[in-house]
């Protein structure tokens, strides 16, 4: 598209997501993730999930450039045994719990923050009683680092579909003292691993020596228990 980037930014709007919307979020989630699948980076979803949020299992935003979807972000509320976010988050089972479980931004829209947007817009859909998390790719550096400014620290590594590594990001108020802080490589599991087992959560971004993505750890000072 050939508008500029302030153009842009300044012709967006947002809104609910409904039934009808089905197929332009599926053209845009296949958009956004390429011919080429890359699960470790981020999972493609299929038309039948798309259809089952919009129907109600979640709640969905879009953002739009007149009538054109060209951002979206899924706040999942229902959740089957296999997504198992209770014992994920050692929760009880009668705990609200929503997931921020997808987004997509179109590859022309990128780099003006639609990624924060539908963060913040999907915690503002969510009733203040329900716990909210999120998971991302260690190696998906754009995705943990909008979490981690939309107030999602990092809590733990899982391995889900099929083996794939995936940051944990728990909302929950936690504060960090930064001169408590020592800087991670998002590659080195072992030593992230380590951290969490000490209570220690990734809570903001910064740089490697090398220059590539790194991520700050610190004790939390608060957390809603």
């Amino acid at each position: 598209m050939a508008l500029s980037a302030a153009h842009r930014a300044s012709q967006i709007r947002t809104r609910e997501l409904g039934p009808d919307d089905l197929d332009a979020v599926e053209a845009l989630h296949r958009l956004a993730i390429g011919p080429v699948a890359r699960p470790e980076v981020v999972k493609p979803e299929n038309r039948a999930y798309f259809q089952s949020v919009l129907a109600g299992r979640g709640r969905s935003v879009g953002v739009f450039d007149g009538e054109s979807l060209v951002a979206y972000g899924i706040l999942q509320h229902d959740h089957t045994p296999e997504d198992g976010p209770h014992r994920l988050l050692k929760l009880p089972a009668e705990t609200a719990v929503g997931r921020l479980a997808g987004a997509s931004v179109h590859p022309d829209y990128r780099g003006l923050g639609l990624q924060r947007v539908v963060i913040a817009e999907r915690v503002a859909l969510a009733p203040q009683h329900m716990v909210l998390f999120s998971t991302a790719a260690p190696v998906n550096a754009p995705s943990w680092s909008n979490l981690l400014s939309g107030g999602f620290p990092i809590v733990g590594i899982e391995f889900f579909f099929g083996g794939y590594a995936r940051y944990v990001m728990l909302r929950d108020g936690s504060t960090y003292d930064p001169e408590a802080g020592v800087v991670v490589d998002p590659r080195d599991v072992a030593r992230q691993q380590a951290l969490f087992a000490q209570g220690w959560r990734g809570y903001a971004r910064t740089r490697l020596k090398g220059g590539e993505p790194g991520v700050v750890f610190a004790p939390a000072l608060f957390a809603r228990g």
